[in-house]
């Protein structure tokens, strides 16, 4: 009697088992659909994905939502934080122009102080770091990167595509020493900025799709002489958050002082 008991524990405790064996390769099914589909999307556009068993939070949009078996769903979510809101109607078109352009215009009388007031010539990278960097970085020609100090700046760095202008020489020296460069968590920032100007397709594309209204006030004080904070540019940028994240995402893999 006490056999039989055993062995009818036993086949429930197989048959439990069996239940959960077939559940289970369901729910990684869907799961991983959305996991490669997240990972295709982060390899091509360079952006933020994620998945989610629930629907995808504010601020992020389904790309592709997994439901085909029997386990529990899941979506492949795409981070829409960084974009523009998109325009409304075909009478605007005159107006977004002008308003690309004036940004344009903008942004090239904000580098042409910050270049006029540039100490000594630009810096690359050096063989060390590009080594090191071309495998997450393989979107950009990081021979072309350079670095240069500006007195027109009253701290941190911002980028103009391949040009990356700090207010402290001392931080450019050590990331464009030959000998021994230090890779930091805030050089991947500019790099990051600097990869996605080269994805959106080119300069003008870049101000255009990612740069907000520069304040008149922050260009008069540059042309009188004031150095600039930089967090004034930062803020009429629209991507400072996948800049933070790419630049995390890479410095846990490589190693990177946390500056």
């Amino acid at each position: 009697m006490r056999l039989w008991h055993i062995t009818t524990i036993c086949l429930a405790l197989i048959c439990l088992s069996n239940s959960q064996a077939e559940i289970n390769p369901e729910h990684r099914s869907n799961r991983q659909l959305a996991v490669t589909v997240c990972s295709d999307y982060r390899e091509t556009n360079r952006l933020p994905c994620f998945v989610s068993r629930k629907e995808c939070p504010r601020g992020f949009e389904v790309i592709e939502r997994f439901s085909d078996s029997t386990g529990p769903s899941f979506s492949a979510c795409r981070d829409k934080r960084h974009e523009r809101p998109a325009r409304l109607g075909r009478s605007n078109n005159n107006l977004f122009s002008a308003k690309n352009q004036q940004l344009v215009e903008q942004f090239n009388r904000l580098i042409s102080i910050v270049e006029k007031r540039r100490t000594g010539a630009a810096s690359r990278l050096p063989k060390a770091s590009r080594d090191k960097l071309a495998i997450f970085f393989s979107g950009i020609d990081l021979n072309s990167i350079e670095l240069a100090h500006s007195k027109a700046l009253m701290n941190g760095c911002f980028t103009d595509c391949r040009q990356i202008f700090c207010a402290d020489k001392d931080q450019v020296d050590a990331w464009t020493n030959p000998q021994t460069p230090i890779l930091s968590l805030k050089l991947l920032h500019q790099l990051a900025h600097a990869e996605r100007c080269e994805i959106t397709g080119g300069r003008d594309r870049f101000i255009q799709t990612w740069l907000r209204h520069l304040p008149d006030e922050t260009l008069a004080a540059l042309e009188r002489g004031d150095p600039l904070d930089t967090e004034k540019i930062h803020f009429a940028m629209f991507m400072e958050s996948h800049a933070s994240n790419r630049a995390e995402s890479i410095c846990r893999r490589v190693g990177c002082l946390r500056d």
